[in-house]
């Protein structure tokens, strides 16, 4: 490369846009927690106005303006809260509670467990093996104590962060209203040449995600209400917390019912081992009802990714960022493929 061209206005201005880019990079990770602050409420938000726009547009071509169907929607949502919290969120607080004060008991009972599981095999293998078990029996029983130790802490961290859940609501209300003008304003930062190639991006994304996105959550939703009422009628401990856990993991492909059905079978095998077969039969139960009924009736069209592309971006997700990864996951990989799809189609029409 010569000095002209390297002093090419062009050339510099790549270079000086890829520099800001790995600047803000870094500057982000570096107050990743603050960003995270400010970030996590706004992405309630716009996921709330995403997921409500296909209302806010129907109630708009039955005659309603579209600040009035937004305040319609909000006002239903808003009572539909109210009732939740009045029934609902004394339930939750009353089984947090009890919770903490059991969670020495089970803590006690996994001990016991160990303890009569090392008694048993003990005089019956070799000394080796022995050690090898015994090594990784007490390396699991610390893994399940520090679990049961850390577990109400963690349900008190997620209801700390109230806050993002109010303000978010918010965010999505005046989304949801001026989405309009935001699309209006939105536009005018794009540059002419590539406007229509945006907003074709973002109709890909949106039929690519949005019913796949909302019908899950409507599912999961389901899947957390049917899987209380079953814990409630067989007089499981912690239906209602082990409910709304099943319903939030069931967004998770192929792992998240196994997820949310493990607390469920440990709390019954160390208090009531005589009912896992009826808590596993209900957990099997509702998974059949859920894939062979109500999926098909909502989700309809799947997103078309091979089951082991799913498995990939699960491994993937979960490794680098945790439970939000596997809950993003799936769609991220779908989007993905929608990307690869249309810059390949575009590619092979120049040719």
């Amino acid at each position: 490369m010569n000095v002209k061209n390297f002093f090419d206005r062009k050339f510099l201005c790549r270079l000086f846009l890829f520099i800001t880019f790995i600047f803000l990079i870094a500057l982000i990770y570096k107050v990743r927690d603050k960003v995270y602050n400010v970030v996590f409420p706004c992405s309630i938000g716009v996921l709330i106005a995403y997921i409500l726009n296909p209302l806010v547009v129907y109630l708009t071509t039955k005659g309603f303006k579209r600040h009035v169907a937004v305040a319609l929607i909000y006002f239903i949502l808003i009572c539909a809260i109210a009732v939740a919290m009045f029934y609902v969120v004394p339930v939750i607080i009353t089984e947090l509670n009890k919770l903490i004060e059991t969670v020495p008991f089970y803590a006690k009972q996994v001990q016991d467990f160990f303890y009569t599981l090392k008694k048993e095999y003990k005089d019956n293998l070799p000394v080796g093996l022995q050690e090898v078990i015994d090594r990784n029996i007490t390396l699991m029983e610390s893994i399940l104590l520090n679990l049961l130790q850390n577990l109400v802490e963690r349900l008190l961290s997620w209801f700390s962060g109230l806050w993002s859940f109010i303000l978010g609501p918010i965010i999505g209300f005046y989304i949801l209203k001026d989405l309009d003008n935001l699309k209006s304003s939105l536009a005018k930062y794009i540059p002419l040449a590539y406007r229509d190639s945006f907003f074709q991006w973002i109709k890909k994304i949106d039929s690519t995600l949005g019913h796949y996105v909302r019908g899950q959550l409507i599912v999961s939703l389901i899947v957390g209400i049917l899987t209380s009422l079953a814990l409630y009628i067989l007089g499981i401990d912690f239906a209602l917390l082990i409910g709304i856990l099943a319903g939030i993991t069931n967004i998770i492909p192929y792992f998240g019912p196994i997820i949310g059905a493990v607390p469920a079978i440990t709390i019954t095998l160390l208090k009531y081992p005589h009912k896992v077969l009826w808590v596993v039969g209900a957990f099997a139960l509702i998974q059949q009802i859920e894939s062979g009924i109500i999926s098909p009736q909502i989700m309809g069209e799947h997103l078309g990714l091979h089951p082991i592309t799913v498995i990939l971006s699960l491994l993937f997700g979960g490794t680098f960022f945790g439970i939000w990864g596997l809950i993003l996951a799936v769609p991220s990989a779908a989007l993905l493929k929608a990307v690869i799809n249309t810059v390949l189609q575009k590619f092979e029409s120049k040719q």
